[in-house]
């Protein structure tokens, strides 16, 4: 049907987005002389066989609710496949998770539920290291969402709603702050380490920007608003290009980059994204504020 192409489209082009930028960050950071237009081109954002396999086999059952491998007992399983290292495997599903964020949106209200909003893809991981590592990767893939969002709403067009697509980190809290008023405790400590003495917890979990390499100082481009629950990040481009600097986004709905690592943060606005480990999830049964986390929330 028209909407469900209509998500692949836009899952598509935030993919080749992400891939390309993602690119273009790492000859950033390495300080290499090249244009963001060098990059563009379709070696570089094109699918493998079995990752467009993936996607076109997933998409029937995450856009009908009551599709039979959803609700049937004997063909609502799941495969645990085995790939090699450098794969491709992360491309594939994070391709999904474009197409399942993108067409929740599209689909608006579903059972009565608001579906502009809220948390639509949880992954889960066993390993804080590699949960980082992934987390820089998909936070790429959401910046490149929010861009399409932002420039479709520029216009007028509000059909991926008015709240920005966001990725969550929720890790254990010797690694992330679980509160905002923490996240401030850590920020100070940080710019005053003659007075202050920085602990284990941070919200400087991104050390360069996803979309464009800039560096990401904790001393200059971490701002935390104790009285909204906000713990901003913005890029460090010094010159305002990059959407997501202070001076490109100060005035956008989630100024800086669209990534919440405070618990706190999290459980106020669930993010579109969450990536996790297991440990939070085994903490679920004792934290009543997670409920959030699963739309079981009537207000802001």
């Amino acid at each position: 049907d028209p909407q469900t192409l209509e998500a692949f489209r836009l899952a598509n082009q935030a993919m080749a987005d992400q891939r390309v930028h993602s690119l273009y960050a790492l000859s950033q950071r390495r300080g290499e002389k090249v244009a963001l237009a060098d990059f563009w081109q379709p070696k570089n954002h094109s699918w493998r066989p079995f990752q467009l396999a993936f996607m076109l086999l997933s998409i029937p059952a995450i856009k009908d609710p009551l599709h039979k491998d959803r609700v049937e007992p004997l063909q609502a399983y799941a495969d645990l496949l085995w790939f090699p290292t450098g794969g491709g495997k992360t491309e594939a599903y994070l391709g999904v998770a474009a197409f399942t964020m993108f067409i929740r949106r599209l689909q608006g209200d579903l059972g009565g539920y608001d579906s502009s909003r809220g948390l639509s893809v949880i992954m889960r991981y066993t390993l804080r290291l590699l949960t980082l590592q992934q987390f820089q990767r998909a936070t790429a893939l959401i910046c490149s969402m929010e861009v399409i969002r932002r420039k479709e709403a520029s216009v007028g067009n509000i059909r991926l709603g008015g709240t920005p697509f966001t990725i969550g980190l929720w890790v254990g809290n010797k690694v992330t702050p679980g509160s905002t008023e923490e996240s401030h405790s850590t920020i100070r400590d940080i710019r005053n380490p003659d007075k202050w003495d920085a602990g284990g917890t941070s919200p400087a979990q991104l050390t360069s920007c996803p979309r464009c390499g800039s560096e990401i100082d904790p001393k200059s481009h971490i701002e935390v608003d104790v009285n909204h629950l906000r713990t901003k990040i913005y890029c460090g481009d010094k010159k305002g290009r990059c959407e997501f600097s202070e001076g490109a986004s100060a005035q956008e709905a989630h100024p800086g980059l669209p990534a919440v690592v405070v618990d706190e943060e999290l459980y106020h606005r669930p993010p579109s994204m969450m990536i996790a480990t297991v440990d939070k999830f085994a903490m679920m049964a004792w934290r009543g504020e997670t409920r959030t986390l699963f739309s079981i929330a009537d207000t802001e």
